[in-house]
């Protein structure tokens, strides 16, 4: 079974997003715990209320996306520190929001770092993380200014650097693929980038896909996603999306415009038929 979700606003209360989501027969979620780009964090529910809410629903995994204030990537000791603290207190929050993965982009380089230094600096802030409880998920970049992570063939050279884990896996963008340069129009171009996943990231590393279309073409490194079938997303790749997503049972997290399930009932919609 396919598993689809979407990204989805909390901002009326948790219990309520989980049941909307029931409503819309999404199986899986992803939310954040709190605001992205700052400000005081929101209180939490219990996490046996939050499992109760889940099950009830059949929703599972939940991940949850790491605020973007932070940099993990950052060489300047006080930046990274707080990195370190932000996201460690996220990975608590993630369990009692019994959730499944934190995902977390690899952050940028900061100015006067080489890039190896950056992604050195992105792999301590993932061992740190390690010594919290819980499972981690990198997401690859649209490759915007000094980002890193954007091409696979960087990603995994930090996954080398971090080295092996059952605990850190890869969460794969298809919005920031094609910003980056890879084209998803037909079946093909999707095969030949799972060809380019295995030998970079590994396929096994894979724990799910954030499944969207982009508004600026391929290779434009700008990162504005689209509803599915509105941009360079292609049919004949998304039959091969949902072909690899049913073969190795990855869910997949529609993070196109809309802050609801309901916003995202076209997409949805799209994904059904084909299914």
């Amino acid at each position: 079974m396919i598993r689809i979700g979407a990204q989805v606003s909390v901002s009326g209360g948790f219990q309520q997003t989980i049941e909307e989501a029931h409503d819309m027969e999404l199986r899986c979620l992803q939310i954040f715990s709190r605001s992205p780009v700052g400000g005081q964090s929101r209180g939490l529910p219990q996490p046996n209320q939050m499992a109760q809410w889940l099950a009830g629903a059949h929703i599972r995994p939940l991940f949850v996306h790491a605020p973007y204030f932070v940099n993990p990537a950052a060489t300047d000791r006080a930046m990274h520190d707080r990195a370190c603290q932000v996201l460690g207190e996220e990975m608590l929050r993630v369990k009692q929001l019994a959730g499944d993965f934190l995902v977390i982009h690899p952050g940028h380089r900061q100015a006067g770092a080489e890039e190896n230094q950056a992604r050195q600096a992105f792999a301590q802030t993932i061992v740190y993380l390690l010594s919290k409880p819980g499972r981690i998920l990198i997401e690859n970049t649209a490759g915007q200014g000094k980002e890193i992570g954007s091409d696979f063939e960087d990603l995994g050279i930090i996954f080398n650097i971090i080295g092996r884990s059952s605990r850190v896996g890869a969460m794969v963008d298809t919005a920031h693929a094609m910003a980056v340069g890879y084209p998803l129009k037909t079946t093909d171009d999707w095969h030949r980038l799972t060809d380019v996943l295995e030998s970079t990231v590994g396929l096994a590393r894979i724990r799910g896909i954030h499944l969207n279309d982009t508004v600026f073409p391929v290779g434009s490194r700008r990162d504005r996603h689209a509803a599915l079938l509105t941009g360079d997303l292609g049919p004949g790749a998304l039959k091969g999306i949902l072909a690899s997503a049913q073969q190795h049972q990855w869910p997949l997290i529609l993070e196109t415009p809309g802050k609801s399930a309901r916003e995202r009932a076209n997409d949805i919609a799209i994904l059904s038929d084909l299914i």
